[in-house]
């Protein structure tokens, strides 16, 4: 064990290698596994996704995505940009929506990634961590996301920004690791049990993500704090998944200084395959789908369109003007949701979504 800066500036104990830390859970453990996070807000599967899977992922970037001069949709700020890297080689700027990415030239890494986000076994694990018995049905992809460098992501709740529209906490997400992460390198970390209070910080007032985002960001830290949730920081080695529910507290510290290390993983989020997807606690948002492996995979711009492309030139040449269409839409839709009689969804968690 290593002690770090927690999220909150406190110290926390961080695990440097499996040996540090509890086992958690093996594929064959699904029940298990899946009533830990409807306990627990998370579970940790290791050894879910195999080395060669992850492996494929790593070579298809480097020879498909590593020195293209193509502007991609970017994670940390939803802007069309090329490819940054910070001194030691890193993606600096996490890739956002795989499964948007055009075929015809990134067809191999898209397919590398999209193999693991649908896996069966993955699928599987994260609708029976929404209640889902493996016989009733299955979940849908509805975001995606690759990270190479430490990203230091502050805490949050999923729901925040995106949850079903069947009810508060009836989405999943995982966090998959493509190699080992080393505790220097930003390690995600979650609030055991957030999940669980009813107390939801909704995407509305003060907090709505149009103006009062950073007050966001503070409120969920100061209720992480008040509620007094426990803070754990799991190791995560090259092909263990991480699941968590959408209204668990999660994020992931930043890299130590001096580190090298890079955290090189996919984010993917799920909903139950017939639910719709609530934007901002504000609104569905209804996607478009592709099937890969019998799964249903969303799409938000996708590039193997024409109009998609000429869309995404547009965003990448003018970014003020595309940074200002969306605020502007993000603004119209807060200022929709104040003038709504009543609540788009309630802000207590629904009886099918929170199982168990």
């Amino acid at each position: 064990m290593i002690t770090l800066s927690g999220p909150d500036g406190a110290p926390v104990s961080v695990p440097e290698s499996l040996a540090d830390d509890q086992p958690y859970f093996s594929p064959s453990q699904l029940a298990a596994a899946a009533a830990y996070c409807r306990d627990e807000g998370y579970a940790v599967v290791r050894g879910l996704v195999s080395p060669e899977s992850c492996r494929a992922v790593l070579a298809a970037f480097e020879s498909e995505m590593r020195k293209t001069t193509t502007p991609m949709l970017r994670q940390r700020d939803m802007r069309y940009e090329l490819n940054r890297y910070d001194e030691h080689g890193r993606l600096d700027n996490p890739l956002f929506n795989l499964q948007d990415l055009e075929t015809r030239r990134f067809g191999g890494f898209k397919k590398a990634v999209l193999d693991i986000l649908t896996q069966r076994e993955v699928t599987r694990i994260a609708g029976a961590c929404l209640g889902m018995a493996p016989e009733a049905g299955q979940v849908k992809v509805i975001q995606s996301m690759y990270f190479d460098a430490p990203a230091g992501t502050w805490a949050h709740q999923d729901s925040y920004y995106q949850d079903s529209a069947a009810g508060l906490g009836g989405a999943a997400a995982a966090w998959i690791a493509l190699e080992d992460i080393h505790a220097s390198a930003g390690r995600f970390y979650v609030y055991a049990k957030s999940h669980l209070d009813r107390q939801v910080l909704l995407n509305r007032g003060e907090l709505n993500v149009a103006t009062g985002h950073d007050t966001y960001r503070q409120a969920v830290r100061e209720h992480a704090r008040k509620r007094g949730f426990e803070c754990r920081i799991p190791y995560l080695g090259q092909g263990d998944v991480l699941f968590w529910n959408s209204l668990t507290i999660h994020g992931s510290l930043g890299a130590q200084p001096g580190s090298a290390a890079s955290r090189r993983s996919l984010t993917c989020h799920f909903l139950r395959d017939e639910d719709e997807m609530l934007q901002f606690h504000s609104r569905i948002r209804r996607q478009h789908y592709v099937v890969h492996n019998e799964t249903r995979v969303g799409v938000l711009h996708r590039q193997d369109l024409l109009r998609t492309r000429m869309m995404r030139e547009f965003a990448y040449r003018f970014p003020n003007a595309w940074a200002r269409t969306r605020v502007t839409a993000i603004r119209a839709l807060a200022l929709l949701r104040r003038r709504s009689e009543s609540p788009a969804v309630s802000p207590v968690v629904a009886d099918r979504a929170m199982p168990g």
